[in-house]
């Protein structure tokens, strides 16, 4: 199993930085955890807030994340 370090900066009032290394077999597997366990006080839990999440961690111009195999 591989390991990932997953990165988040939260929009809130206060921007907060959330970090955690998970194992998984692959990149989507590992960021729907991180989704489930650290995200969803910032999008709804549901395959849309995934879907949402994906979409800004993953933004071009100003990407809310980051993910790096370890």
């Amino acid at each position: 199993m591989s390991k990932f370090s997953i990165a988040f900066i939260g929009s809130a009032k206060s921007p907060q930085l959330r970090h955690r290394l998970v194992e998984s077999d692959d990149k989507e597997t590992a960021l729907r955890t991180f989704f489930n366990e650290e995200a969803t006080e910032y999008y709804s839990n549901d395959e849309q807030g995934f879907f949402y999440f994906k979409e800004d961690f993953y933004d071009e111009t100003n990407p809310a994340g980051s993910i790096i195999p370890l």
